[in-house]
């Protein structure tokens, strides 16, 4: 289905009941919606919610540079096209970066929030290694950085025997475009200041991540948890940055005992 933002479309798939509290789901950089497929056998009770995010998937690609704040104006546009005015919320790296900007800027609409493999802020040296990526790709394009991304996003030993996560990520980002990965990359390294904000969240908030994620120190994570008050913080390992991908059935677990001690409607 798509939601028609008017500069740009959204696509996005609802699935299971309606009955309950709706779950959307945000997905990493250079996915899409499909990211997700894994967690709805778990979840068969919620009304999950799955979009691809500008730039990505099936959606539009909308003239840049972009904000984060557009990031999170176009899933709260996606709530308001399907009426719906609260929601649960997980994201993964770029889709915990756009929940931060939801949580911080329209807490209303949340009714718990997963930050998953995802940080509040870069440091000087984390801002850098975007911009090198953005002048590569400006010189190469995007399929210039399959191999590294890939070796960033997965261990070794996942890569070895092309998990199913392996190959969707691989397949994924055959399709992402040297625009898209521009106008993300500046929004993300422009906007991503929310370290200083985090402790005005005060949602009911699920931490996942990995202390061996090349993208996200585990003083990072740590941050998020000692910030958001309440927090909860969970790690998977042995995993790199789609950490999810890689122990999907651990995942489901963490986020199904968390989910269970929420609101359902």
């Amino acid at each position: 289905m798509l939601c028609d933002l008017g500069t740009h479309q959204l696509a996005y798939e609802i699935s299971g009941p309606t009955s309950t509290a709706p779950l959307l789901f945000g997905h990493c950089f250079a996915s899409n919606r499909h990211f997700f497929d894994d967690q709805l056998p778990a979840l068969t009770d919620y009304q999950i919610i799955r979009y691809d995010t500008r730039g990505h998937g099936e959606s539009g690609t909308p003239v840049g540079p972009y904000r984060m704040d557009d990031l999170g104006n176009d899933a709260i546009a996606l709530l308001d096209h399907l009426q719906i005015k609260q929601t649960h919320y997980v994201g993964v790296s770029m889709g915990g970066m756009i929940g931060q900007n939801i949580a911080l800027r329209f807490p209303e609409r949340l009714l718990s929030l997963g930050l998953i493999n995802t940080i509040s802020a870069y440091d000087d040296i984390g801002k850098q290694v975007w911009k090198d990526w953005v002048t590569k790709v400006r010189q190469s394009g995007a399929t210039s950085m399959s191999d590294d991304l890939m070796n960033r996003w997965f261990t070794p030993d996942a890569l070895h025997r092309e998990i199913p996560g392996v190959v969707y990520m691989n397949e994924a980002y055959r399709s992402f475009s040297d625009t898209a990965f521009e106008f993300i990359a500046e929004a993300i390294i422009k906007d991503l200041h929310y370290s200083d904000r985090i402790n005005n969240i005060k949602i009911s908030t699920l931490i996942v991540a990995s202390p061996n994620d090349p993208g996200i120190p585990q003083k990072a994570s740590e941050l998020l948890h000692h910030r958001i008050d309440g927090s909860k913080l969970e790690w998977l390992t042995p995993a790199h940055h789609l950490a999810t991908l890689e122990h999907p059935e651990t995942f489901n677990t963490i986020l199904s005992e968390f989910l269970a001690t929420q609101p359902k409607n």
